[in-house]
């Protein structure tokens, strides 16, 4: 027989306030009644194990085994009982259940046991009464609502591991049957045995293939392996990750700082294209030190050199009119000028900059439910839906032309010039993919592209209805906020701006920069069929390393020109899909 653990409660015997002990019964030969017959626990010496209970174990709270409360100090048989001595921690969670149980609030407590093997004692009207002649109590729980009495399971007991239980004196219950009948009854039992074990070597393959991908995924591959020896089925281990990403330290991009503050200080752009277009270094050498420190930090070397974050959050100088003049307006540096740039950032989505390695954000995807219930009723679990949101680098890449003598001049100016322009350039086509970027190729996935946004069909053009559709997607999910936008390209903007909301009302859908109250966006990044509606601080973009820069002598060389191509690794993500909602096929 296939059984899970089994529970059962009792009440304290004593406790000694000073020392924070509680005296107990958990177990004795009362009959329990269990779906399978009834429950005779034997208590001579040879029958109970209390080897896991004597080496410290844990004291739990209902059954949680993430909620220590204390330690079995020791545990023993008695006059055919089982008597334990426990002792309740300094934790807050402990000390709130020692109160409760001092006060006599708390009563219960209730025992988890493993049962070995069984024998067949009697039977009587139809029921079977077995006694347990090798058991094994694994856990003690103080609990705030008693097992059932009738079917004896605990709470939150329902993921426990199964065991094989062995059951003595079976043959009993073959005595009047016919050679035939006991011929089917064994051929019978072979056969479900079978089956029994194919299903369960299917349900570990699948159990271990699963608990390792998710293990591969979320980098959690030694935690994956522990799951597979103990057993973990893969509810628990989703939720065992989702825990240790969600304590992990938040992201702290100084810790892939590789430069120090002198040297950031001393750092000039313009000297590193200028060593990069002459091939020379000597006269660069902290721009190289921080080139090949990114180059370990990360990994891999560099197409041309790196620029590392640090210098990228610097700031740049920048000139005041079309000449590249001394004077300068003041200090900007190319993170801020790529997030002034890109528009999806400009509407709330968040940048992170400075990463390392893959990224992994905890996002969730449902919501906890209320209920009302009955004088005694037990709630309904609900399943908040948690989920991760994982970033990886995929690369983007940007190029632009400068006359050869400019950059050998070394003059600062070109530095904000340089880094405004390849901030513009991977701007633009950052936004095209967090919009609409297909997930394959090298390419995040953009919203359009996300499984979950709220789709409008525009099929028969564009109208105040349809509009209000747009925000009734996302308001039907519960993720309508405050803050949400409309983008479209310069087609949809048109028809929006002559399109009326009522026929002879000379208002149109698009007035004073808003529909329907809502901040509208012109943006040709969006397709010409297109119009995105939602809350755009659910997009995240991650930033690694530095940017790689390349000095290209060659393509434009009859006309003494400078190619720099610029490679920055890049990846985006939604933290909620059922924020936004979007129409492609709006009639051109």
């Amino acid at each position: 027989m296939k059984l899970k653990p089994q529970f059962r409660d009792f009440e304290f015997k004593s406790f000694d306030e000073e020392k924070r002990t509680v005296e107990l019964s958990f177990s004795s030969e009362e009959p329990y009644e269990r779906w399978w017959g009834m429950e005779i626990l034997d208590h001579s010496t040879t029958s109970v194990n209390m080897e896991r209970l004597n080496n410290s174990a844990p004291l739990l709270f209902n059954h949680d085994r993430d909620v220590v409360i204390g330690v079995i100090e020791y545990a023993k048989v008695e006059n055919n009982r089982g008597i334990a001595l426990v002792r309740f921690g300094n934790s807050a969670k402990a000390k709130e259940v020692f109160s409760d149980v001092v006060d006599g609030i708390m009563k219960n407590v209730s025992v988890g046991y493993q049962i070995d093997e069984m024998k067949l004692e009697s039977e009587s009207d139809g029921l079977d009464t077995y006694r347990v002649t090798r058991w094994q109590p694994f856990e003690i729980s103080i609990v705030s609502i008693p097992a059932d009495n009738t079917v004896g399971v605990g709470r939150g007991a329902d993921n426990l591991k199964e065991f094989e239980v062995k059951i003595l004196n079976q043959k009993n219950k073959e005595i009047g049957m016919t050679p035939e009948e006991k011929r089917a009854l064994e051929e019978k039992q072979k056969n479900d045995l079978k089956q029994a074990q194919s299903e369960a070597r299917a349900d570990e393959r699948t159990r271990v293939r699963e608990l390792t991908t998710i293990g591969s995924r979320f980098n959690q591959n030694d935690l994956a392996a522990k799951a597979v020896e103990d057993g973990t089925d893969v509810d628990t281990f989703r939720t065992m990750v989702l825990e240790k990403l969600g304590t992990a330290k938040p992201v702290d991009t100084k810790a892939n700082d590789v430069m120090d503050e002198k040297d950031l200080q001393g750092y000039s752009f313009a000297r590193a294209l200028a060593a990069a277009v002459s091939g020379n270094w000597e006269n660069a050498q902290i721009e190289k030190r921080a080139s090949d420190n990114v180059a370990k930090m990360i990994g891999a070397e560099p197409q041309g050199f790196y620029v590392p974050h640090q210098v990228l959050k610097k700031e740049l100088t920048t000139t005041t009119g079309g000449a590249i003049i001394d004077t300068t307006t003041g200090g900007a540096n190319f993170i801020d000028i790529l997030r002034n740039k890109l528009v999806i950032s400009k509407l709330g989505a968040v940048v992170l900059s400075g990463l390392k390695g893959n990224v992994a954000i905890p996002k969730q995807t449902g919501s906890t439910n209320a209920y009302w219930i009955d004088e005694g009723g037990e709630t309904t679990v609900s399943d908040i839906g948690l989920d991760l949101l994982s970033l990886s680098p995929k690369t983007v890449t940007a190029s632009t032309g400068y006359s050869r003598q400019m950059l050998l001049q070394g003059n600062p100016d070109v530095e904000g010039l340089v880094m405004a322009d390849l901030a513009s350039a991977l701007a633009l086509e950052i936004d095209k993919s967090a919009i609409s970027g297909t997930g394959a190729n090298g390419q995040p996935k953009g919203i359009l592209n996300t499984t979950g946004i709220g789709a409008v069909d525009c099929t028969d053009g564009l109208s105040w209805a349809k509009a209000v559709e747009f925000e009734t997607a996302i308001a039907a999910e519960n993720a309508d906020v405050d803050n949400m936008h409309y983008i479209a390209g310069a087609g949809v903007t048109g028809k929006l701006k002559t399109t009326e909301i009522a026929s002879g009302t000379a208002r149109h859908i698009l007035e004073n920069g808003e529909v329907n109250g809502y901040d509208y966006r012109r943006t040709n990044q969006v397709g010409a069929n297109t119009m995105l509606f939602g809350d755009f601080s659910q997009v995240v973009t991650g930033l690694w390393g530095g940017l790689d820069i390349i000095i290209d002598p060659y393509t434009n060389s009859k006309k003494g020109g400078v190619v720099i191509t610029a490679f920055q690794s890049v990846d985006v993500g939604l933290r909620y899909a059922q924020a936004f909602s979007a129409s492609t096929n709006i009639p051109a």
